[in-house]
Formats: structure tokens, sequence, C-alpha cells
């Protein structure tokens, strides 16, 4: 009963804001108006859905989105003439001019290029097209990202990239239930080595910790990734860099969509959001609450997020925006790892649905003891943005946090208080000197970090499913950390076809433990570290459509506080023998458009170093700990290829090949010097192909296949390989004025048995996580609100 109160407590206030929201956005009134409409086409003549129309006149745009038909309407505008664009990421936009009159709707045909090299992407710091970035990126569009998905996990829209890992363990437990890395091996828990910005304030700390399960998915509307080192970009964990954007949805000046989902194993959804604004000002809010009882026995979860991004425009050249996100997980249960046995074991189920055995089972100790987390966050931000001229300009963010979590599991109950604030700024410019064209950013980042943290042994419960409560402290801690980091990088274009780059990071950290638990004496201490990041890189446009890039680049990773006070001997403080780790890439690719057949393409080739690799391990109470291995080498290649012979059909395919291997590793008495990192499959391909009726019912598919890959260090234990076949299907219609988006989702059509995640080098054989069979679930979508 409380918790049903709480959740009519936390819609009534969803209202309330939605209502505050829309009243600007409604109010404006109407003189005499006409209206613009017309369709978009590509070069072939085909129909382009989801392309966004602008109508700009004195400074003021009003937009549309053209739907299944390729069709467009703008209405309610004022009189006069108005310049008409037509949008798409990955094609060249088109712009005609328009005239309208009161009472007449005026009619206008666009047509868009396939230019995937003309596409600009903002996760380099600074907005540069792809032909100039020498690295490999990544680009995921919100159409991709919302048709037919649940939007309740990264996973679904990431997997089609080359060289990033993701894999949704369903376990909401156990550190958001996501795991991502990229171009390192699976990392035990949430991720390692990745940055995630979200509309320009960092997910991750200032220690490197990232909680991906936060992410609204239900409010993003663009995906850039770059895969590679990026610490002189980002600093610390910048082996990878996924940026989040919020997209406003501008089709009207105030737009409501609801969103209802059910499926299977208790799944449910919902979603509301809201849309709105005029020339200077636009909202976006988002308030979503998803429940689940799960696949295995013990995995109930329910969570609750809220997402606002306000962008104001106080001049001709300055925009402030903000940001707040909240998300509260009142307690996700986690039903722990499995032998090898029970997780290829197909489930049996009694007549009531309750698991018997196989892989639905939860592990023994963590069902009698209700095993899983509980956890609140919020962070919000502030970005100040101030453009100089066309080439320079000022962007500084401040934000701030906050985290709460109650854990309990691996026989030991943690609670943990997270307060965290920081500041980046980047001053971008430019100039042409003769024939030579240089641009320029410099910037500085700082991050503060203070976590309390207690550490209680665990009291089994007295009755067997209740959760297991606090027995004696064991660890009584505050952990700080402070991280600064300037960074300057430059570029030069000595004619239109070359452009050399170079940059340079320095980062400072601090990690300091204040011990509370003085009863075994005061470990109190502090760890002090620092690395300079280097990079150069060079594009060549080799020929018309085709790009040419390279670079050699490194990437620092601090341990974690969390993975610092995880002492082996079991004392407080912080553990002395653990340091960071070096990665330092050679990377060459090619990018390009085959225009004949319409294929856009990227392929990749890397070598890696890493000098102490953070490794983790267990001791047989499944608590983990971490060490550093001597060396290894990280070899890769990637390809991604997306196919669109027509404007309604389009396929993608991304292979990903791994070479990780430890070059120097003795711990324990053991060389593993030879042998396979653990975690990182040495193939995985990925197919998807999507397809657009004339009359608006869609449908895609996806196959996932993944190589089989070791789990622990002396690799002798693998996780078997896999096939899953995902299926999407959906309408986009519009009745009376108001969108209407019916779908359904069928995931492993072929009810595959495999394993969602493994936990590397566990103890007493249990690595692995197992994945749903067949699920389903059906969702509707409905837009509507003030044009």
């Amino acid at each position: 009963m409380t918790r049903l109160k709480q959740t009519d407590t936390y819609w009534a206030v969803v209202t309330v804001a939605l209502l505050v929201l829309a009243a600007p956005a409604s109010s404006a009134g109407q003189g005499a108006t006409g209206s613009i409409d017309g369709t978009v086409a590509d070069e072939s003549g085909g129909v382009m859905p989801g392309v966004t129309v602008g109508a700009s006149i004195g400074g003021a745009t009003r937009f549309g989105v053209s739907d299944t038909r390729g069709r467009f309407e703008i209405a309610d505008l004022a009189t006069g003439r108005y310049v008409v664009e037509a949008v798409l990421s990955g094609f060249r936009g088109d712009t005609v001019s328009v005239t309208v009159t009161a009472g007449v709707t005026s009619g206008v045909n666009l047509r868009l290029e396939i230019a995937p090299l003309a596409e600009t992407v903002t996760v380099t710091r600074t907005e540069q097209t792809l032909s100039v970035v020498p690295n490999s990126i990544a680009v995921v569009e919100r159409d991709q990202i919302e048709f037919a998905e649940r939007r309740t996990s990264l996973d679904e829209s990431l997997r089609g990239i080359p060289g990033l890992f993701v894999q949704n363990r369903r376990n909401y437990g156990l550190s958001g239930g996501i795991g991502i890395s990229i171009r390192a091996p699976q990392p035990r828990f949430g991720l390692r080595g990745v940055a995630i910005i979200q509309d320009g304030i960092p997910i991750t700390t200032a220690d490197g910790t990232t909680e991906p399960g936060n992410v609204d998915l239900g409010s993003v509307g663009r995906i850039e990734v770059i895969r590679g080192p990026s610490s002189v970009l980002y600093g610390n964990s910048a082996g990878g860099v996924i940026n989040l954007t919020t997209t406003f949805d501008r089709s009207r000046r105030l737009t409501i969509r609801p969103d209802v989902q059910f499926g299977s194993y208790g799944y449910n959804r919902q979603q509301i959001r809201a849309d709105g604004g005029d020339d200077k000002t636009q909202f976006m809010f988002s308030a979503s609450r998803f429940e689940t009882d799960g696949f295995r026995t013990n995995s109930h979860a329910e969570i609750i997020q809220t997402n606002l991004l306000v962008r104001r425009e106080l001049g001709p050249n300055t925009e402030l925006r903000g940001v707040f996100n909240f998300n509260d997980t009142p307690y996700a249960e986690s039903p722990s790892f499995l032998n090898e046995s029970d997780a290829r074991s197909d489930p049996l189920r009694d007549s009531a649905g309750v698991c018997l055995s196989g892989a639905c089972m939860a592990r023994g100790v963590a069902l009698s003891r209700n095993w899983g987390e509980g956890a609140r966050q919020g962070q919000g931000g502030l970005t100040l943005e101030h453009r100089f001229s066309e080439t320079d300009r000022l962007r500084v963010t401040g934000w701030g946090m906050w985290r709460s979590l109650d854990a309990v599991g691996a026989f030991r109950n943690v609670e943990l208080g997270r307060n965290g604030f920081g500041f980046r700024s980047e001053y971008l410019g430019g100039t042409q000197a003769g024939t030579v064209g240089l641009d320029w950013a410099a910037g500085f980042d700082v991050a503060s970090q203070q976590d309390d943290r207690m550490e209680f042994g665990q009291v089994a419960p007295a009755v067997s499913g209740e959760r297991a409560t606090s027995g004696s402290l064991q660890v009584d801690q505050t952990e700080d950390v402070l991280s600064a980091g300037p960074f300057a990088q430059i570029g030069i274009s000595p004619n239109d076809r070359v452009r050399f780059s170079a940059g340079v990071r320095w980062d400072y950290y601090d990690f300091t433990a204040g011990d509370r638990k003085l009863d075994d004496g005061d470990q109190s201490g502090g760890r002090t570290m620092s690395q300079v990041s280097p990079s150069v890189g060079v594009t060549v446009a080799a020929a018309e459509g085709v790009n040419l890039f390279g670079n050699v680049a490194t990437a620092y990773e601090t341990p974690t506080t969390v993975e610092l006070s995880q002492s082996p001997t079991g004392a407080g403080g912080f553990n002395q023998e653990l340091g960071p780790q070096d990665l330092t890439s050679v990377e060459f690719g090619a990018r390009g458009l085959i225009s004949p057949a319409r294929l856009r393409y990227e392929a990749t080739v890397f070598v890696s170093t890493v000098d102490n690799a953070l490794v983790s391990f267990q001791n047989p109470d499944d608590q983990t700990f971490f060490r550093n291995a001597g060396k290894s080498s990280r070899d890769g290649l990637e390809l991604a290829l997306e196919w669109v012979p027509t404007s309604s059909f389009s396929t993608r395919v991304a292979y990903t090949y791994q070479d990780f291997v430890f070059e120097e590793f003795v711990t324990g008495g053991n060389d593993f010097a030879g042998n396979l990192e653990p975690g990182a499959p040495p193939h995985r391909v990925f197919f998807g192909a999507n397809y657009i009726a004339p009359f608006g019912l869609r449908s895609g598919a996806t196959v996932r296949w993944v190589d089989r890959f070791t789990a622990n260090n002396a690799n002798t234990v693998y996780n078997w390989s896999y096939a899953v076949v995902d299926l999407r299907f959906g309408y986009d219609g519009r009745w009376g004025g108001v969108d209407v988006r019916p779908f359904l989702g069928i995931d492993n059509l072929f009810d595959e048995r495999y394993n969602s995640s493994i936990i590397t080098n566990a103890f007493g054989g249990r690595y692995f996580e197992p994945s749903p069979d067949r699920e389903f679930y059906v969702g509707l979508t409905i837009g509507t609100g003030v044009r």
C-alpha cells in the first residue's frame, strides 16, 4: 500500500509539472496564418520519413517532421517569405524559399542526398564533420533508439556498434543491470574505461565510476560514440566515450507523448514526455516508471526516472541550458550467478510459474537472503555557451550530483552516500592563414567526489527469503576524490584534403580515505596519481566519398574508490598495492560512401598495449578484489556497413575481431603470459534490417552472434557462443492530428540458451548469468498537443 501511495504521489507531481510547463507554449494567440506542406524524397525519388523540416523567418523557426509517406506540414504560420530546410543525419540537406499567404497552403518538395562524411558530431568536444575526425565514430539517431524498443537499457541502442560490447544482464540489483566495454574485456559490473556524457553533464564521476543504468533512454535523441582512447579529451576512464544528447520534438508548440508497455515476466513500463517552447525557449520533460519480475527468481525491480532539459536563448550569440535528472530504485533484487550446469539447463517451472530448476534459478544464498540493492540518484547542471564569431566560442558547465545506495549481497551489506560536483570548460577557435586552416580547443575540467561508506557483516534472516540484516561494522570511512585536468588540442589543414591534429592533457587525482573505525587502528591514508595523455591524428580525403584516418592516442584509468577500498587483507583505508592502468593505441581506418551501391562503410584496425591492466578476482566469500597485470596487448579489427538501397529499406552489418592477450602477468605463483584476457569474445557479428511500408507499417529484425570466450585467467573455463534473433513491428499513423504508434517486440525468437553476462575469475565456478528465453512485449505511444 505504501508503494502504491508513493507511485500515485509521483504521478500527481508529474501531472502538475506538465500543466505548468505547458502553459507558456499553449497561450500564444494566432492572427491571419497560412501553412507549408510537401514531400521529402532522396536522390532516387524514394520518400524519406523522419526528416526534420524547419521554416524560418526573421530569426524565428517552426518545425515539422515527415511521416512514413515522406509528407510534412507546418501549420499556423504568419504570412511572409520563409526559408525551408530539410535536415537528416547522414544526408546533405536541401533548402528552398517559400512565400506564405493567409489562408493558403504553400506546397514544396525537398530532396536529400546521402552524404555520411558531411555529418556533424560533437562527442569530440567541438563541432566537427566526420571527414576531419581521426577517430572511429558511431552515431545512433532517435528513430533507431525509439522504434518499437522498450527504452529501458542502453544495450538496445548500442548493440550494432563494432568494438563496443554491451550486455543487458537483466540483473538490476547489480550496478544497474548493464555492462559496457569499448575495445576492452567485459567488466565485472557496470562498465570500465568508458566515459559517459549526457547533455554536457558527465555521468562518469571523478574516480571513473559510471552508473549507466541511470540513463533515461526515453529522453535521448542521439548517441555518439568514440571507439578508442580519448583521455586527451575526457581524462580518467576514457578508453572510449559515449555522448548522449536530448533532442527537442519541435513538430508542435507543445507535444505530449504518453507511452505504455506490457510484456513477459511481469514487465510493464509507463512514460509521459512533454516537449514545447518557442523560438527562444525549449523544454523537454520526461517521467517514466519501469517494473519487472524478471526471468530468474529473485529478480524483481522497479525503477522511476525523471529528466528535465531547458534551453534558453539569452541573446543572438548566447544560450543557457539546464538539465536535471533523478533515478529512484526502491529495491532491485539480484539472483547472482550460476555454475555452468545450471546455466545451460532449460528452465523448469511449476503450474504457478515458479522456477524449479535450470537457468531461471537464483543462487540459493541470494534467494534465501534476498540479495539486491536500493539506490537514489539526482544530478543537474547548467551550461552557458557564447559565440564570439563564426569560429570562436566559449562553453562552460557546472554540475552537481548525489547518490545513496543500500546494498545487500556477497555476504556483506553496504551503505554508501555520495556527493559530487564539477566544472567543465572549453574555448574553441579557428582562423585561416593564407591557404592553411587552423582550429583549436582548450579547456579545464575539475571534479570532486565525497563518499561516506559503511560496510557490515551480514546476518541471515530468520525466515528464508526475507532480507538479510546488517551485522558487525567492518568498514566505516570517508573517501574523497579531487581531479583536475587542463587540456589543449590543435588542428592544421594545409589544404582541403588533409588535416593534422594533436592534443595533450594533464590529469591529477588525489584520493583520501578517512578511517572512522578506530578499534583496529587508524587506517586513514591517501593516494595521489597523475598522468600526461598526448594524442596525434590525421585525416585525408583520398577521393570523393573516401576518408582515411589514423591516430596515436592514450587512455589513463585510475582504480575507483570501491576498488581501492576493497583490500584483500580486509583492512580499511585504501589498497596501497593497486595502481592505475595505462593504454597506448595506434589506429588506422577508412570511412565513406560507395555511391552507386548506396553503401556507407567504416573499417578500422587498431593495435594497443595496456600496462598494469586492472584485473578482478574473488575470494571464497564472493568479495571482488582487483590487482594489476604486468602488460597486455589488445589488437583488433572493426567493420561497419550500412546499405540503403531505397528510402524504405536498410540493412546494417557490424563485425568485430579482438585479440586480447596477457603479455606479462604473474600472480600467486601462476604465470598467465600468453593467455587470452577473460571477458573478450574474439569474434562478434551483428546484422539488422528495417522496412517501412507505404501505409505506415514498419518492421525490423536483428541477429547477434557472439563467439565463445574465456572466463578466467587460466583459460580453462569458457562462455559458449550464441546467436540471438530479435524482431520489431510497429505502425506510424495519424488519426485526427494525433500520432498513434502501436508496436510489438519479440526478443530471442528461437529461444537460444545463452548468458547475458559472465563474472570473470569467479570463485566456486559461478561464472554465468543466464539471459531470458523468448520474450514478448507490446506498447502504444500517442503524440498530441498544440500546433
